[in-house]
């Protein structure tokens, strides 16, 4: 059998699309939330191939550049598809506590500048004490 492959730590991913807000998408039809996280999954597949999940836990920062901010519950439940993605393509174990931290950012931007921005972090459990 394979062995894990090890996060990519200091990888930077840009993502042409900013991340919506829970409202647009997880109170509507669930239509429309399978829509937003199958989208995701391709925009992710296209820049990350699919691999075997690290055996460590994954350490992320999300930085949504957009040209209205929300509130901060609405950022990271519109990035929910985003860990998804990556536990699909083998970037996370798992998207549980013990698997998985983001830090969730957002910076105002004109509009040719939306984009979200994910890049892989070194886990130290110091980081969170």
């Amino acid at each position: 059998m394979p062995e894990a492959s090890p996060p990519p730590y200091g990888r930077l991913v840009t993502l042409r699309r900013r991340v919506p807000s829970q409202n647009q998408t997880q109170y509507g039809h669930w239509r429309a939330y399978a829509k937003e996280r199958d989208l995701w999954y391709l925009l992710l597949r296209a820049v990350l191939p699919p691999r075997l999940p690290p055996e460590v836990p994954v350490r992320l920062a999300l930085r949504s550049y957009r040209t209205r901010l929300v509130d901060f519950a609405n950022l990271v439940g519109g990035a929910k598809p985003i860990p998804d993605g990556l536990v699909r393509l083998g970037y996370l174990k798992d998207d549980s506590p013990r698997w998985f931290h983001c830090d969730y950012c957002q910076l105002q931007v004109p509009k040719s500048e939306e984009r979200t921005e994910l890049e892989f972090l070194s886990w130290s459990a110091e980081d969170f004490l």
